[in-house]
């Protein structure tokens, strides 16, 4: 069990992990920072605090980390009016034959710029839209409705960060910042697509008898370091002396610490 039974228990911990400095990672692997911070923390792998413990989505981060992680997968919503070519009729029209001799349509999707597909993200002030060059709007995502999935998976979360670096052949990391962030912010989470930090992975084929087989269209963020900029609330952890004064909402149930799955 962890060594602290609530949130400010938790908060003094990390300021522990701070204060002692730089420590080697137990794991030599992308994962490696999650899995030393878990293991100084006394959490189980893969898990996080549970409702009677911390009771918020929890992330550990190299600062300026390049690493390409899953934030959710979402269709369009299910209305045609927001599906204008999708599914088997867009694989047909604009997909390709993969390695495996199959109709399939497995790309990353940049804003404004076409791919090698030619699909490209287009935006306005309330939609997310996925284009092509020459097929036109093939799918439409209301910002609305991306916030309250968005919400849904993170209604709350501990971001931690650390410096790392290598000493022969072993990473070392010190979490030396730490937020509680809370609340989607929905012109902040456009421009870090705008940007280009957030893209949408299409990951679809087709099966010999002709049905889509879809694992399931990626947002994605291509540093996480940078998620924090999606929230509107972002409360620093780990100033010695200061008091912090969250209200932590009891969850539905406890969620997975990977769900931030690098895929």
């Amino acid at each position: 069990m962890p060594p602290f039974d609530d949130f400010d228990g938790f908060v003094e911990r990390l300021r522990e992990i701070k204060a002692m400095g730089w420590v080697q990672t137990h794991r030599n692997a992308n994962t490696g920072v999650g899995k030393t911070l878990e293991d100084l923390l006394g959490i189980e792998e893969n898990n996080i605090p549970g409702p009677d413990a911390v009771g918020v989505e929890l992330k550990a981060v190299r600062r300026s980390s390049e690493s390409l992680t899953t934030l959710f997968t979402k269709e369009p919503p299910r209305d045609s009016k927001y599906r204008p070519l999708w599914s088997q009729e867009m694989i047909h029209k604009l997909g390709y034959t993969d390695d495996k001799g199959r109709e399939a349509l497995k790309v990353t999707i940049y804003p404004d710029k076409p791919n090698n597909q030619g699909f490209y993200l287009d935006y306005s002030d309330d939609t997310i839209k996925i284009e092509h060059e020459r097929a036109g709007t093939c799918a439409i995502y209301p910002i609305d409705w991306l916030q309250e999935k968005f919400e849904d998976k993170f209604p709350q979360l501990v971001m931690v960060f650390a410096q790392n670096e290598h000493r022969d052949d072993t990473e070392y990391f010190w979490y030396d910042e730490a937020y509680h962030l809370d609340g989607f912010d929905g012109d902040e989470f456009l421009q870090l697509m705008r940007e280009g930090t957030i893209t949408v992975d299409l990951r679809m084929h087709l099966k010999e008898s002709g049905a889509n087989r879809n694992r399931g269209t990626a947002w994605r963020i291509m540093d996480e370091s940078k998620l924090d900029q999606a929230f509107e609330e972002r409360t620093p952890l780990l100033e010695q002396g200061e008091d912090i004064d969250i209200e932590i909402e009891k969850p539905p149930e406890q969620q997975n610490i990977d769900d931030f799955d690098n895929s």
